[in-house]
């Protein structure tokens, strides 16, 4: 029982796995490079003076260069915030000729000599640089041999470390938490201000922390372009540098000082910036939460969440009309209250469809009109469209009333009108005692709850949602499905749904969608759809067997080979979709004789399970694939495996024909 216990340390990276030996090649150089790094630090320590060391510490010019080097290291960290997260945002969301080159332009004072870095300062920021003299006639300020060079200097290689630590950060963050937030009504800035930067406030402060601590032991670059005055420019690294000549033993106990410092802020990161464990697994504790089914019901010491609260009556109407050109190339129009179901197949652009309308994509443009008012040149925070993507992307650093008054607050809704109407959308809900948890202390049903709320309670015009229930176990979607139709019939608006599920397109549309290659197929009530499905995708979404042909004679020629004779023939040459359901399928180990004109052998190749009845799947050299539904019994009787050898039939009666 040890060994399985072991490989699973291992997969988390805090164990080898038992057996694997490391090469001798390779762990000689390797303990030879560890000696090789520890030497110098255990010098440090073995030839540090402790009896005299808070002597050293304490005397008065080491005392001015630590204060002088705090004041310079802090001023250099504010600088680089300034300058650094700005362009840390632009190098991980921006698109721009050059990026390459600016990304360089950042990692250059990481690689330059410190004093080259030096001497391109003076070049370019001292008296005879090419900045320096219009900035002493302009402002009166002199960079060079001032404090106010040495905080330049530190800032030139340190604030590196901030913009890469940063961009990884930003880059690791997925995009669809900004987008949403924008769908909700908030501003660029906003956006950046209350979910970008708490987000990415781990990346953030790894890269301050590195980056002080960089401005604090910077030398080079400082004496080069900033001089070494005392009380001026004498930062503590360079007066290590001459405490070196005169006192060899108060420079080794003023090294171990910047080198207890550097260690400190390295153990305080736990691994952030080299991509070590940090020792926990997320930054919000996961409190022992209530399953799907559990929230439907009261939790211990909470009141009974509200599930007949009827959803609340429109504020507006606002009707659709849409021009979508680029990938997508269709028109849309859909009166308040209709709830679209968009399907089709993968790459269909069901989802560019969706950005189209958010003004989030350059795939696809869309002329866009809610009610009376065209929002096409409008941004995405201005045009009343409210998206709720797959995962939710509900804001991990809020609770879930924050995350649900967010739109609110966003359009100026006071605070406490804001977490009053939040409160009231989640017990429509049923999850208004949920209220105070965070995301990750949510079930997956709870959260889909939670980001619905949060997109009605912004009052948008028009509401997105993709494939909002597809992470959902079968359970738990039945419920948040049951609750979202019945607060859609409320709605003022126009709901687009992106759906692979025909539940969810029947039981929730108004009207199916049907999406191919960016164009229009099929678009109507859900009960047309069904009956005359115009694309094999969706008559097998719906269950069916589709296969497309050509009509010829009293029959269908198909277009993978074979043919299928029918009751109702169409007109020589025109293309179609005969439709079969899997019922109407019937299964026989011998050939059947009698009135089936249908008829083909063929193996067993897959069975599964579809609620009280079996769907096998049968292949045949002489017709498509087809699925037939049965019951368990007859299986049993017919002896049914994988490979089995079985002849099929269809009626004529039992085929229907699409016209395509």
């Amino acid at each position: 029982m040890r060994r399985p216990r072991i490989l699973a340390r291992t997969a988390a990276g805090t164990r080898p796995a038992s057996g694997t030996r490391t090469p001798v090649a390779l762990a000689v150089p390797a303990l030879v490079a560890i000696g090789f790094l520890l030497m110098p630090l255990t010098g440090i320590l073995a030839r540090t003076d402790w009896r005299d060391l808070g002597i050293h510490l304490s005397s008065p010019g080491v005392r001015e260069a630590l204060n002088l080097s705090l004041l310079v290291s802090f001023w250099a960290l504010g600088l680089s915030l300034l300058l650094g997260v700005p362009l840390a945002w632009l190098l991980a969301r921006g698109s721009f000729p050059g990026k390459a080159l600016v990304r360089s332009l950042v990692l250059l004072p990481m690689v330059l000599p410190p004093t080259v870095g030096g001497v391109a300062l003076l070049l370019g920021f001292g008296r005879r640089g090419l900045l320096g003299p219009w900035l002493e006639d302009a402002f009166g300020l002199t960079l060079p041999f001032h404090t106010s060079g040495a905080v330049v200097a530190a800032t030139f290689v340190a604030m590196p470390f901030l913009v890469i630590s940063l961009e990884g950060a930003l880059a690791g963050l997925r995009p669809s938490y900004e987008e949403t937030a924008a769908s909700l009504g908030a501003s660029p800035l906003r956006v950046f201000r209350t979910v970008t930067l708490p987000m990415v406030a781990p990346g953030l402060a790894a890269g301050a922390a590195l980056t002080w601590a960089r401005a604090l032991g910077e030398f080079g670059a400082t004496i080069t372009f900033a001089g070494n005055l005392p009380g001026a420019t004498q930062t503590l690294p360079l007066q290590v540098y001459l405490l070196l000549q005169d006192s060899p033993e108060a420079a080794t106990s003023v090294s171990l000082l910047l080198l207890a410092i550097a260690m400190a802020v390295l153990v305080a990161l736990r691994g952030r910036w080299t991509g070590g464990p940090t020792g926990r697994t997320g930054r919000t504790a996961r409190a022992p939460y209530l399953s799907d089914d559990q929230s439907l019901s009261t939790p211990p010491g909470t009141k009974a969440p509200h599930h007949d609260v009827q959803p609340s009556a429109p504020e507006g109407r606002w009707p659709l009309h849409a021009e979508v050109t680029g990938f997508n190339r269709l028109t849309l129009d859909a009166d308040p209250g209709t709830t679209i179901a968009v399907v089709g197949p993968n790459g269909a652009g069901k989802t560019t469809l969706l950005r189209a309308l958010l003004g989030l994509t350059p795939r696809a443009h869309a002329t866009l009109h809610l009610g009376d008012t065209d929002v096409t040149t409008r941004p995405p925070h201005r045009r009343g469209v409210a998206w709720v993507p797959q995962d939710g992307a509900l804001f991990p650093h809020l609770s879930a009333l924050a995350n649900t008054a967010y739109g609110l607050r966003a359009h100026g809704v006071p605070r406490a009108e804001a977490r009053r109407t939040a409160r009231q959308w989640l017990d429509r809900l049923g999850v208004g005692h949920l209220a105070h948890r965070k995301p990750a202390q949510l079930s997956g049903g709870q959260a889909q709850r939670v980001a619905l709320a949060r997109a009605l309670a912004a009052r948008p015009r028009l509401l997105l949602l993709d494939e909002p229930l597809a992470a959902l176990d079968q359970t738990t979607r039945a419920h948040v499905r049951h609750t979202l139709r019945r607060h859609l019939a409320g709605f003022g608006g126009v709901c687009l749904i992106v759906t692979h599920d025909p539940v969810e397109a029947l039981s929730l549309a108004d009207r199916v969608l049907v999406l191919d290659e960016g164009r229009t197929l099929q678009d109507g009530p859900p009960a047309d759809v069904t009956r005359h499905p115009r694309s094999p995708w969706v008559a097998r979404m719906l269950g069916r067997n589709a296969w497309p042909g050509t009509a010829t004679g009293d029959g269908l020629a198909l277009t993978g080979g074979g043919r299928l004779v029918v009751a109702d023939a169409l007109p020589d040459g025109d293309r179609a979709l005969a439709v079969i359901a899997p019922e109407a399928v019937s299964v026989h180990i011998d050939k059947p004789a009698g009135s089936p004109r249908n008829v083909w052998p063929g193996t067993v190749r897959e069975i599964t399970s579809a609620g009280s009845r079996l769907r096998v799947l049968i292949t045949s050299y002489e017709a498509p694939d087809l699925v037939a539904e049965i019951t368990p019994q007859a299986a049993l009787e017919l002896g049914l495996a994988d490979g089995a050898p079985v002849w099929t039939s269809v009626k004529a009666t039992e085929v229907t024909l699409v016209t395509l």
